[in-house]
């Protein structure tokens, strides 16, 4: 077997690496490929491939340490590549956005680069990717789309993304390479493993790292790479041997080792002639149709015998625990849905009591007569406005503020009656308008004046309050058992308005007598016009038969042909119509001294 991804020159392997080695052969690990991460690592791979003429090792910058890349380092590692062969690909590159230990920018520009470099020196990479996964696509892709056919892709080392992203990195040309999380209970990459074509697929173990059930928890090593590769197969349904070879020779086409293939096809070959050669010479040694007496087995070829069968015993011990392990997992793995299955019955019934009681809450509270709002006092407050023709060049505020009282009755649960008074006063002192002083003209006869008994006035000062008393009935629009109500409305208004103008004596045409008392003119004139208003409201029992209900409504008034104030007055509105709009938003309180049904 071949673990194309082993950190074996960790730390973690500082006090046994040989002995690892050795076990991994042992456990028919043949081949390793270490990757490189960072450059404290580089010299501890080169001195690793030392071990064996079977590993093999990757040089490259993790996204962890991407900082450190820089054009030294991509020389370093040009350098090595082409003096040592066993140099086999660029290795561990990409992107992790989980930990973020270098910025992200600084990723992806010496991911960019190590890229180039590999495609320099016609080497596969080696790809990390944590929570990237799109831009690590986009790179890769970008990268990739226009070089030849025939150089080498990469590996998705650790793959444990979607089965899209899989397809599409097959469409890349890139090989996924599967580790120890494939075996873990709760792992959601079965699909991803068996959707996977076996010939793009790569195993490996991460050592240390990712340990396969059912030793989660120590460290790792390639002689459990078989743990890895038995899962592949009861995934796919396939045996252990053919995941072994396949992927074997995956990974000896993947980083272009197809000579030491050949060497070793030339090797088990030779055995295989040998071993039928011997066999044919003891058969000529012995009487046709006998078995061949015990003397005829060499001591060599009795040795190979035992082997052969405490492997056979080792294998069906293996198998058997391997069975007894599966049975254990599924047995925990039922055990935990049954337990969720519990626990979900159990919330589902808490869930249902709640929604029972709230149920019946809400029934008896159904049952519970509602206050009849049979008398409502409210106030609000808002802009009122009425156009105006002014008689003088002046900035004086057409919108202002209005306030209303009203009183209130419910005649249905949509139909309710409302009387109500609002007021609103618009007036200036034209005194200290600087518009008005220093506007067009420089004498008294530019300002509007009134002449009482023979004696000029300059106006001062003017104010027009303008009161409306309603009588309005509202209809609402949407249900009454609504949380939010909106309605419209129509009524009658009669508007009344008062002019009131304060003006000072003239000595002549220029100038005021100083002390003399101000002159007050006034005038009241009446109007009737028609109201329209919408609204929305909200009602909250608050107890004892009281009702709170705020409210914001917009109302228009436009009144019928009328009295006009004299031409004398500054404030006039447009001789034609009169329309004034209020927006106002406030409350009423109601009070029922009796009840009536909820149900609607």
């Amino acid at each position: 077997m071949f673990d194309t991804h082993c950190h074996l020159q960790d730390a973690a392997f500082d006090a046994d690496r040989m002995d690892v080695l050795a076990q991994a052969r042992k456990a028919g690990v043949t081949h390793i490929v270490a990757p490189a991460t960072d450059l404290a690592s580089f010299d501890g791979t080169l001195s690793l491939l030392e071990h064996g003429e079977n590993v093999f090792g990757t040089l490259g910058i993790h996204p962890h340490s991407a900082t450190e890349w820089s054009k030294d380092v991509r020389d370093r590692i040009l350098t090595e590549c082409q003096s040592n062969a066993k140099i086999v690909g660029i290795g561990e590159i990409g992107l992790d956005y989980h930990y973020d230990f270098s910025p992200r920018d600084v990723q992806r520009q010496a991911f960019r680069e190590q890229i180039e470099l590999a495609q320099e020196l016609r080497k596969p990479i080696v790809v990390h990717t944590r929570e990237s996964d799109a831009d690590v696509f986009t790179i890769v892709r970008e990268c990739y789309k226009d070089v030849a056919p025939d150089l080498p892709r990469g590996q998705f080392h650790c793959f444990s993304s979607t089965i899209d992203r899989m397809h599409e990195a097959l469409e890349l040309g890139f090989y996924m390479s599967f580790t120890g999380n494939i075996t873990f209970t709760k792992s959601t990459l079965r699909e991803v493993v068996r959707e996977t074509p076996l010939d793009w697929l790569l195993l490996e173990t991460d050592s240390p790292y990712l340990t396969p059930h059912p030793h989660r928890g120590t460290r790792n090593t390639p002689a459990q790479l078989e743990l890895v590769a038995r899962k592949v197969a009861e995934i796919k349904d396939l045996e252990l041997s053919v995941v072994a070879k396949q992927t074997f020779e995956n990974a000896l086409r993947f980083f272009n080792l197809t000579l030491s293939r050949s060497l070793l096809i030339l090797m088990l070959s030779l055995m295989a002639l040998a071993t039928a050669a011997g066999t044919a010479s003891a058969q000529r040694e012995q009487p046709a149709g006998g078995a061949p007496p015990d003397s005829v087995l060499t001591a060599e070829r009795r040795r190979t015998e035992e082997m052969r069968k405490k492997q056979e015993a080792e294998l069906a011990k293996e198998a058997e625990a391997h069975r007894l392990d599966s049975i254990k997992t599924a047995a925990k793995e039922q055990e935990e849905i049954i337990a969720k299955i519990q626990a979900q019955a159990r919330q589902d019934s808490i869930k249902a009591a709640e929604l029972l009681s709230e149920e019946q809450r809400r029934a008896e509270f159904l049952l519970t007569p509602m206050p009849w709002k049979a008398v409502g006092l409210g106030f609000s407050a808002g802009i009122g406005d009425m156009p105006m023709i002014l008689g003088k060049p002046s900035l004086t505020p057409l919108s202002v503020l209005c306030w209303t009282v009203d009183a209130s009755t419910a005649v249905t649960r949509r139909l309710d009656f409302d009387l109500s008074y609002s007021h609103m006063n618009v007036g200036d002192s034209f005194i200290n308008d600087s518009v008005w002083n220093n506007g067009p003209g420089t004498n008294t006869f530019n300002k509007p004046v009134r002449f009482i008994a023979g004696q000029t006035y300059l106006v001062a000062s003017e104010n027009i309050g303008i009161s409306a008393y309603s009588l309005d009935l509202r209809y609402v629009i949407t249900r009454p058992a609504s949380v939010i109500k909106f309605y419209f409305g129509i009524g009658y208004t009669h508007l009344s308005m008062t002019n009131e103008q304060h003006s000072l004596l003239m000595k002549d045409s220029v100038t005021t007598i100083v002390g003399t008392p101000e002159k007050v003119v006034d005038q009241t004139w009446s109007r009737g016009a028609i109201k329209l208003l919408f609204g929305v409201r909200d009602d909250f029992e608050i107890g004892s038969g009281f009702t709170l209900e705020p409210f914001a409504q917009i109302a228009g008034i436009g009144a019928f042909q009328g009295d006009l104030p004299s031409q004398t007055f500054v404030f006039r509105p447009d001789p034609q119509q009169i329309i004034m709009t209020q927006v106002n938003a406030g409350f009423t309180l109601y009070f029922g001294w009796f009840g009536v049904p909820r149900q609607q």
